[in-house]
């Protein structure tokens, strides 16, 4: 009998053999392969509520993008000394006490580092042991307890401390609702799709690449608007996810500029963005959402666009590696998080990072290569058919009708290699690493239109909430473009007012941000008389002396400083260290000889800036007698910071009078923006 058993084992081996390993892989694909992609997460069919769980530091966004050595070491803590802030966080309604509110403490600039604390019952906060310096403190609430509200994050800017300080905050309530009725032409639900590290051009415009390979992204795009001009400020991962999410950034933590073109020096304070768990204490999409009963998740690829938010009112966060393949699972993922909640009245709010082209390998490989060594093409056209798949789902289960798609990237290519800025500067000059794909589809969104106007990252937040018909997160600088939508939508929503600090003042902030107009001079500038060929035809060239030589106009006006000049004692200032609203210009009309065969301008200017270029610019301009701008000479949003040589050649206006226009720009919208230059030693030599 056992020679039987031992005959019959011998002769199947290789059947049980393989039973055995079809069955190893059956396991591993029910236990094994859905834990490590939901590793981080609570599970998707749970009730939702508070998710405690945070992905590791390497997941905030791209850490392959950067230079080696970006990342330095991380710091713990501020310096040390004997110095102390205190203070009461009150509501600024009832003048009670505001319990767990968090504050927060920093020098403010790139690579300083920060501490945080919560506040106690009777609303107290307080940094002890810390050196003597200047500080900005913020402080906010949107945690979220029931109905109580959450509080508008207040902050005070600059703080001199050498010893102890007093810093006390009245936060502005925000309600926290709980539900919500979704208004007529309004959906109840949004999926935000980010097909991350690809350019807008290799999707809607490149036919070598993605145009004719991409049949689910190009269908949304008919059912919806197409904005082809859709740009990120930055060109990195984590600030720009963290736009997306908020449509602001925090100037009290970092002073972040954009570099004038993407691949240049900027001032991103790399440490912060990518190395850390660091909560800036704005509200985001998830935080409005979840106010109003919504449930809310992120999943997809391990790019982590919640960083630096509130993830407490964020139910699930399930992040995986790529899966180098169509991401069935993250789709899956997604399917299972909406049939869980399919009972809420509210609706739920998805952001699902597709990120199979992120990655060396990817972003070294040119978007027109069409071969087997494509990685590009083949990645973004993985990220397509996932999308597709979800697009199906949503079509079979009734969900098209009632929610609001989009597909965005909050980057393109940027691994500092031959692929970056792939398509030139683009129509911005900023480069197109930061030329993005959006498309937006859904109920009370236009369908088959093309929009062609210029849209900032920090735009996307305001027209998701205003798509659920909910207010924009509060710090939000976008603004609502009402062409997305069809007629008869509700008024914009706005947000709760801004939080006013007791102890600095700081202007109140708005949620819809629309940029102004280029200022000109009013009255026809009027030349003075021509001084001999081969001098400097502009008077008081470096603002030396106190005349009306130079004509000051706007918001802000420029005025002399001593406390930056490239010659001499004096330098002119334009714009504002804090709260400019508006432009700061002054110009002079200058008459350059008819016979002059050459006129060469040359100044110098000392820009600085904490903000994007959006909102903020730094500009020369030739104007004509009407004061119409009719050359820009440069238009930057730079935090050089220091003295920068600008030379023109203006021989084509000889026997022309034209004025010299410096302009700065800023709406600062009560934030701690702010953006200004010095100009000096202006010379125009015609000869």
């Amino acid at each position: 009998m056992q020679d039987s058993i031992n005959r019959w084992l011998h002769t199947r081996r290789y059947s049980i053999i393989a039973s055995l390993a079809i069955l190893v892989l059956l396991v591993s694909s029910i236990v094994i392969i859905p834990r490590s992609i939901s590793i981080y997460a609570q599970s998707a069919h749970s009730n939702g509520g508070p998710n405690s769980h945070y992905v590791p530091s390497t997941a905030f966004g791209d850490t392959d993008d950067l230079p080696n050595g970006s990342i330095k070491t991380k710091r713990f803590g501020l310096a040390a000394g004997n110095a102390s802030i205190t203070g009461v966080v009150k509501d600024a309604s009832t003048g009670s006490p505001v319990a767990n509110a968090q504050v927060g403490i920093s020098a403010g600039q790139v690579g300083s580092t920060a501490q945080y604390t919560t506040t106690g019952s009777d609303g107290s906060y307080s940094f002890s042991g810390i050196a003597s310096g200047t500080y900005n403190l913020s402080a906010w609430r949107y945690t979220i307890n029931g109905t109580q509200p959450m509080y508008k994050d207040a902050q005070q800017v600059g703080i001199n401390v050498s010893s102890s300080q007093v810093a006390n905050f009245n936060l502005t309530p925000v309600a926290v609702p709980g539900s919500r009725t979704v208004p007529a032409g309004r959906a109840k639900n949004l999926i935000i799709a980010d097909y991350d590290e690809t350019y807008h051009e290799s999707w809607f415009s490149d036919a070598q690449s993605m145009v004719n390979n991409s049949p689910a992204t190009h269908q949304l795009a008919q059912m919806g608007v197409l904005a082809t001009e859709t740009w990120t400020q930055y060109g990195w991962s984590p600030i720009d996810h963290y736009q997306i999410a908020v449509g602001s950034y925090p100037a009290w933590r970092t002073p972040d500029a954009p570099g004038k073109v993407w691949g240049q020096p900027d001032g991103l304070d790399t440490n912060i963005w990518y190395g850390g768990k660091e909560q800036f204490g704005q509200e985001s999409i998830f935080d409005v959402a979840k106010s109003y009963g919504m449930n809310t998740a992120v999943i997809g690829g391990n790019d982590y666009p919640t960083g630096h938010i509130t993830d407490s009112n964020v139910d699930q966060i399930t992040l995986g590696q790529n899966i180098k393949g169509v991401p069935t699972q993250w789709v899956t993922e997604v399917e299972n998080f909406i049939t869980a909640h399919a009972s809420n009245p509210n609706g739920f709010l998805i952001y699902m990072p597709i990120t199979e082209a992120e990655g060396r390998s990817v972003e070294s490989t040119s978007p027109d290569d069409s071969s087997s060594q494509g990685l590009y093409q083949q990645a973004s056209s993985w990220d397509d058919q996932a999308f597709g798949q979800l697009q199906t789902w949503l079509q079979q289960n009734n969900y098209t009708g009632n929610t609001a798609v989009s597909i965005t990237a909050d980057e393109a290519q940027n691994d500092h290699t031959s692929f970056d800025n792939f398509y030139g500067l683009g129509s911005t000059g900023q480069g197109t690493t930061r030329h993005v794909p959006f498309v937006f589809s859904g109920p009370g969104i236009v369908s088959g239109q093309t929009y062609g106007t210029t849209m900032g990252i920090d735009d996307m937040s305001a027209n998701y909430m205003f798509a659920l018909g909910l207010p924009a997160p509060v710090d939000s600088r976008g603004h609502v473009i009402t062409s997305f939508f069809t007629s008869g939508s509700n008024p914009t929503p706005t947000s709760t007012a801004t939080s006013t600090p007791t102890a600095i003042s700081t202007p109140t902030s708005t949620v819809t941000v629309t940029s102004t107009a280029t200022a000109t001079p009013t009255n026809p500038p009027t030349a003075t008389s021509t001084p001999p060929q081969g001098s400097n035809l502009v008077q008081n060239s470096g603002f030396e002396a106190s005349s009306n030589t130079w004509v000051y106009r706007g918001a802000n006006h420029p005025r002399r400083s001593t406390t930056q000049a490239h010659s001499g004692s004096y330098s002119l200032k334009l714009g504002s260290n804090s709260g400019q609203q508006g432009d700061s210009t002054t110009y002079q009309p200058v008459t350059i000889p008819g016979g002059a065969k050459s006129a060469n301008l040359t100044f110098y200017y000392w820009p600085a800036s904490n903000d994007s270029s959006t909102y903020a610019w730094q500009e020369a301009d030739i104007v004509n007698s009407s004061g119409t701008i009719i050359q820009q000479l440069f238009r930057n949003t730079t935090n050089d910071r220091s003295w920068i040589q600008m030379n023109f050649d203006l021989s084509s206006y000889a026997g022309q009078t034209i004025g010299i226009q410096f302009l700065d720009h800023e709406n600062s919208n009560g934030g701690a923006y702010y953006n200004y230059m010095y100009v000096d030693d202006v010379s125009l030599t015609a000869r």
